[in-house]
């Protein structure tokens, strides 16, 4: 019963955060909307048993992207970065249903868990080893391309950002003979 309170309790959190990251103009705001979003989901994992999942959301989400987030509002150019007034309602109403399907995605994966996985080899390798152990040996072994791959798209997302918020250098002619 706690258990499920406590989800509850972070997963309300949570969705409210979310919103205050959709609906606030104040780019401060928005970051601390995301940043409480984190931590929310961080809680959430740990209520599930997921103590792995929820360190590493705390450590790499928590931490470092929202350093980043920091980083870059303090480096764009303001003046070059701002949208128009108007909301892109086209763009949301286009893209709804794809998140709408990606929710559901996620809606039957939360709710079939393991129990789908082939001859419940997984639910094996956790009570054998727990869940960091399994984590390792499945993302280091099966996913390890994906896992580079994923490091070398945050890399060029970072490279993108730097190189949009670097400073332009005014040049000055010298007028000397």
């Amino acid at each position: 019963m706690t258990q499920w309170l406590a989800f509850l309790f972070f997963g309300s959190l949570a969705v409210l955060s979310a919103l205050g990251v959709v609906l606030l103009s104040n780019v401060i705001y928005v970051i601390l909307s995301l940043l409480s979003t984190l931590v929310m989901v961080a809680g959430i994992f740990f209520v599930a048993g997921a103590e792995l999942v929820g360190a590493l959301q705390l450590l790499i989400y928590a931490v470092a992207i929202a350093v980043f987030y920091i980083l870059v509002l303090t480096a764009v150019p303001w003046e070059k970065a701002l949208k128009k007034d108007s909301h892109y309602r086209v763009e949301g109403v286009l893209t709804f249903p794809i998140v709408l399907a990606f929710y559901l995605e996620i809606i039957l994966v939360f709710l079939l868990g393991i129990s789908v996985s082939p001859k419940g080899e997984i639910w094996k390798y956790i009570k054998s080893l727990g869940n960091t152990e399994v984590i390792g040996s499945v993302l280091f072994s099966k996913y390890f391309f994906a896992f580079e791959l994923v490091s070398l798209v945050l890399l060029v997302g970072m490279i993108g950002a730097v190189i949009i918020g670097r400073k332009e250098e005014k040049t000055y002619e010298d007028s000397s003979p």
